[in-house]
Order: structure tokens, then C-alpha cells, then sequence
């Protein structure tokens, strides 16, 4: 089975701040969008990655595929299924590279729940109390049990999130999920893990430093126990 990454690095997040996009700039030693592609490159799962870039910019690195993105991010994953056509996939995983913390045991797990009719996200549990809002005022609390925070890398038959992009209307979706819904595709909720946070505000480099280099070590105490 073939299975290849796909890694959204086309965005200018401009909530995060900063001169550069989020994804250019470095934490815990390397490039943002480094920790992210690294996640999928150094799993025994993954065949190929594919980077979904801006218009006019490269990467440093010659071990990945790359495509230009699109003006939405749904355009940028259609251009990065259709690079991703040539290596004749099976299953394609979706990832945000503002996620550089993904795990390889979440990867793992999406991987393994995807098949030819089932695709697989990870998500996590709501803990705080959940308001409707209308003009400023409460109108009742929400079924927190129901509502789960999404996360990527999304996974899905190849064929199928393909054709879910390609029957897409001109209305946005939230993610590939909503798409993958449109056209019929049975998703599975995975468990997620509160370090694979999608770094959006300033404030979230700071976390996201301490979470990559909790991990780096991690990685080091492991090659030497190993």
C-alpha cells in the first residue's frame, strides 16, 4: 500500500505575527516547516511527502516533493493531490505544517485506520463549557459530549478525498473532513494529543518551542536506550 503525506505549507498566517510566515521561522533548533515534513519523512508508514509551497518560494531541501499552493487552502491540498497523482497512492494523509508536533504514534494511528471506504482524523475532547451566542447574549449552552476539537494529518483513500476535491463547490470548507462528508466518506475519530496545537498567535511559539524540545530529548534518550 502506498501512502503519502501531504504537508500545507502555502499560508501566510498572519495571525501569528512575526516578518516571516509561521512556518519559515525556527523553533528548537529548525525551521517550523522542517519539524513538520520531518514528522512524516522519518515514518517507516510513509512512502512520500509531498509540500504544498507559496507561489516563488523553495524549500533547502531536495527529499520531497513540492507543488504551488492555491489562493485557499482547499485549492492548496487539490494541487497537492494532483502532484501527488504520479506516485499512484493508496491512502494520503493532510497535514497543516503549523502542527510540528504531530507524534508518530498519531500518524500511525490514522494510517492504519484508513481504508478503502473509511477515512481517519484525530480530535480532541472539549472540556470547557460551550455557548450559542447571538448579538453579545447567551442563548443556551451547547452538548460539549457531541464537540471535539479537529486536528490533522486528516487520512483518506486516495480516489476518495480526490474526488471529494473535485465535486467541491466554490463555498470554502472548514477542512477535508467536510469534503470527504459531502461525497458519502465514513470518517473515523482518532484520539489526538494536546501537543499536535496548531500554532496560530504569538503566544503559541513559546508553547510550541517547550513541547519540540521536550520531544528532541525524548528522541535522544531513546537512541541511546535503544
Amino acid at each position: 500500500m502506498m501512502t503519502v503525506a501531504i504537508t500545507v505549507a502555502a499560508g501566510k498566517g498572519n495571525r501569528a505575527g512575526g516578518k516571516v510566515p509561521k512556518q519559515w521561522r525556527t523553533l528548537a533548533g529548525k525551521l517550523v516547516i522542517d519539524w513538520s515534513i520531518d514528522a512524516f519523512k522519518n515514518h517507516s508508514l510513509i512512502d512520500f511527502v509531498v509540500v504544498v509551497l507559496p507561489k516563488n518560494k523553495s524549500l533547502h531541501r531536495n527529499d520531497v516533493m513540492t507543488c504551488v499552493g492555491g489562493k485557499s487552502r482547499s485549492l492548496s491540498v487539490y494541487n497537492g493531490l494532483i502532484a501527488a497523482q504520479k506516485l499512484s497512492p493508496d491512502k494520503v494523509l493532510i497535514h497543516d505544517v503549523a502542527r510540528p508536533a504531530v507524534s508518530e504514534d498519531t500518524i500511525t494511528d490514522i494510517i492504519l485506520e484508513v481504508n478503502e471506504e473509511t477515512g481517519a482524523a484525530p480530535g480532541l475532547p472539549i472540556s470547557d463549557a460551550l455557548w450559542k451566542i447571538s448579538n453579545g447574549k447567551v442563548q443556551k449552552t451547547l452538548n460539549r459530549n457531541c464537540i471535539f476539537r479537529a486536528q490533522t494529518p486528516q487520512g483518506f483513500p486516495y480516489s476518495k478525498i480526490l474526488e471529494a476535491h473535485e465535486s467541491r463547490s466554490d463555498e470554502q470548507a472548514f477542512d477535508d473532513v467536510e469534503l470527504a462528508k459531502k461525497i458519502g466518506l465514513k470518517v473515523t475519530l482518532k484520539t489526538g494529543h494536546k501537543d499536535n496545537m496548531k500554532i496560530t498567535t504569538p503566544e503559541d511559539f513559546l508553547k510550541m518551542s517547550k513541547i519540540l524540545v521536550k520531544k528532541a530529548r525524548r528522541k535522544i534518550i531513546k537512541k541511546v536506550l535503544d
